[in-house]
């Protein structure tokens, strides 16, 4: 295996620190016919995949595989790694815990989180196509949504969620909101509505002709304190181009 920090995104330090998180799993024996070819290959040719985003055929010749063994290699890597990642880097902290960290918003020191969603465009799905329809994006699309700490840690993850829910109802369904009964969570204007399930701290929706410098203001700090979550997005998107480009995979594996 010859190691590229340019092809993965990562030094070799921090892909050996990645794999070291999923070895165990990696390595665990399967019912049926064995994968012959390395963990640590196999977990890098997933790298690969998740920063690249080639099709199958494509890695298929870089690596001297068969569409069909590469196509496995990848749903199996994918499921071995999914719990260990999830345990080592999303993990929920108490405002006593950031606090003691001096981790806080700059504008909302009271604010434990920030939320929000993204979408990402998917193929057009054999069956219940309007559920998956976004008029507002004009496609089919899978929802994501995230609780990022002050300082850009993921807290909480709820993804692949169909195309057509608003933003507030994926918070309604991540069974958050007693999370958030005494520290607020911050929003954009796709949560509007929030504040009545918890305490949260919003965009105020102005009219046009509404002349409020107050309430111009507020909205300012909430942008600047939510840049965070938007920075994260960006720089996942950035890393990882299955997340930019159309989705080609099975929904399942979202």
């Amino acid at each position: 295996m010859n190691f590229s920090q340019k092809i993965i995104g990562f030094s070799e330090e921090e892909f050996n620190n990645l794999f070291e998180i999923c070895q165990t799993s990696l390595g665990r024996i399967r019912k049926g016919r064995q994968i012959k070819t390395p963990i640590k290959e196999r977990f890098y040719i997933l790298l690969v995949w998740l920063r690249k985003y080639h099709s199958y055929e494509e890695l298929g010749i870089s690596y001297n595989l068969t569409k069909r063994k590469v196509f496995n290699l990848i749903n199996i890597a994918l499921e071995d790694c999914y719990e260990p990642l999830i345990q080592h880097f999303i993990k929920w902290y108490s405002k006593d815990q950031l606090e003691e960290n001096n981790i806080m918003f700059s504008n909302f020191p009271n604010a434990l989180a920030v939320v929000d969603a993204t979408v990402q465009p998917i193929e057009r799905p054999l069956r219940n196509q309007k559920d998956w329809f976004s008029g507002k994006h004009g496609c089919h699309v899978i929802k994501s949504q995230t609780i990022n700490s002050p300082d850009g840690r993921v807290m909480h993850v709820y993804c692949g969620k169909i195309g057509k829910d608003h933003d507030i109802t994926l918070w309604r369904e991540s069974n958050m909101i007693e999370q958030f009964q005494i520290h607020p969570i911050m929003g954009d204007k796709g949560y509007v509505g929030i504040q009545h399930d918890c305490r949260a701290i919003l965009p105020v929706k102005r009219q046009e002709t509404d002349p409020s410098v107050k309430k111009k203001n507020s909205d300012q700090k909430v942008s600047k304190d939510r840049i965070i979550i938007e920075n994260y997005y960006g720089q996942l998107k950035v890393k990882f181009k299955i997340l930019s480009f159309r989705y080609r995979g099975l929904l399942k594996n979202i």
